[in-house]
């Protein structure tokens, strides 16, 4: 079910058996909960995988971060395999500044996320 919060957007398809969250717009202090409630909701619906579109992002921040972090450790515990789809400064950098990006199996693109998943 799609969260439109004001300037961010999160919304879910299954492709093959694999749920892609795409998160458009600035992930921040408000706009986290609607953001974590749509990942959170993939991961209980038991997909093959996950993978997490943040191409469309044009602002991350430290909420959005800490929000990832944990929804890594659910995916894991789920025993969900996940992969993140980023091709911008804007997410990268803070991904790379925290050491964050080392946790994450980060492709450029959504198909390059999807292959072999």
């Amino acid at each position: 079910m799609p969260e439109n919060t004001g300037a961010f957007a999160a919304d879910t398809e299954l492709v093959g058996g694999v749920a892609v969250v795409h998160l458009a717009g600035e992930l921040d202090m408000q706009t986290v909960q609607a953001a974590a409630l749509e990942l959170d909701n993939a991961i209980e619906g038991g997909p093959a995988g996950l993978v997490v579109d943040m191409t469309g992002l044009t602002f991350l921040a430290s909420a959005g971060l800490a929000m990832l972090a944990a929804v890594g450790e659910k995916a894991g515990q789920a025993s969900v395999t996940l992969r993140l789809a980023a091709d911008n400064r804007v997410v990268l950098r803070p991904l790379e500044i925290t050491g964050l990006d080392a946790g994450f199996d980060i492709r450029d693109s959504v198909q390059a996320a999807l292959a072999d998943l």
